[in-house]
C-alpha cells in the first residue's frame, strides 16, 4: 500500500506540472499579442489620415477600441494566468491537495478565457490588416498613375 500513495503523488505531479507547462505558453501567448497590438497601433497611426475617411472612420475608431480592451483584457488574464501559476505550484508541493478540483476547473476555465482572447485578436487583426492592405493599394494606384 506504501507504494501506491508515492506513485499516485507522482503521477498528480506530472500532471500538474504539464498544467503549469501550459500556462507559461499561455503567458507567452498574451506576451506576443502585446507586441503585435503595439505593431497594430504604429501600423494604424501612419495610416491615419487616410483612415480617417468617411467610410474608414467609424470602423478604424471601432479598431482602436479593441485593441486597447484586448490590451487591458491581456494585462488581466496575464495576472490570473500567474495567480493560477502559484496555485499549481503549491498543488505540486502538496500543500493545495484539498483544493485540486477547484483548482482545475480554473485551469479549464483559464484556458476558455485564454483561447478566446486569442481568437479575438486574430479577428481584430484580421479586419485591421484588411482595411490597411485596402489603403496601400490605394496608394500605389496613386502613385503609378502619377508617374
Amino acid at each position: 500500500m506504501k507504494r501506491l500513495i508515492p506513485k499516485q503523488s507522482a503521477l498528480i505531479n506530472r500532471s500538474v506540472e504539464n498544467l503549469l507547462e501550459k500556462t507559461q505558453f499561455w503567458i507567452s501567448e498574451i506576451e506576443f499579442i502585446k507586441k503585435e497590438q503595439a505593431f497594430l497601433k504604429e501600423l494604424i497611426s501612419q495610416h491615419l489620415l487616410e483612415l480617417c475617411s468617411a467610410a474608414n472612420f467609424s470602423k478604424t475608431k471601432l479598431y482602436l477600441n479593441g485593441i486597447e480592451q484586448e490590451d487591458i483584457t491581456g494585462s488581466e488574464l496575464t495576472e490570473s494566468v500567474k495567480n493560477h501559476q502559484i496555485n499549481l505550484g503549491l498543488l505540486i508541493e502538496n500543500m493545495y491537495l484539498k483544493r485540486e478540483d477547484e483548482i482545475r476547473r480554473d485551469h479549464e476555465l483559464l484556458k476558455t478565457e485564454v483561447k478566446n482572447y486569442i481568437q479575438n485578436f486574430k479577428y481584430l487583426k484580421e479586419q485591421i490588416f484588411e482595411i490597411i492592405l485596402d489603403i496601400m493599394k490605394k496608394e500605389k494606384k496613386a502613385k503609378l498613375f502619377i508617374k
